[in-house]
C-alpha cells in the first residue's frame, strides 16, 4: 500500500501542529506562573502570648449560669444507628 502525499502532508502538518502547541502552551504556562509568597511572620505570633494567659472563670459562679438546665441523656449513651451495610437493600 502506497501512502498518497497529500496524507503524509496532512499527517505531519497535524503532528507539527501538536508540537508547536505543546511547546507554546508550555512556554506560556510557565511564564504566568506566579508565586505566592510567604506571609509575614508577626514577633508576637508565637506561643509565649498563651503561656502568660490568664483564664477568668467568674462567668461559671453567675447565676444564669447555674440556672441552666440539661436536658436529653447526658452523657449519650451509645446505640444502634443505621445500617451494617449501607449496600442492602
Amino acid at each position: 500500500m502506497k501512502s498518497t502525499p497529500s496524507k503524509l502532508y496532512a499527517t505531519l502538518i497535524v503532528i507539527i501542529g501538536l508540537i508547536v502547541g505543546y511547546v507554546g502552551y508550555s512556554q506560556w504556562i510557565v511564564q504566568n506562573e506566579s508565586t505566592v509568597p510567604a506571609p509575614a511572620i508577626d514577633p508576637k505570633d508565637n506561643l509565649t502570648v498563651i503561656k502568660n494567659l490568664k483564664i477568668d472563670y467568674k462567668i461559671l459562679d453567675d447565676s444564669i449560669y447555674k440556672g441552666l438546665i440539661t436536658s436529653g441523656e447526658s452523657p449519650v449513651g451509645p446505640g444502634t444507628t443505621g445500617k451494617k451495610d449501607i449496600f442492602a437493600p
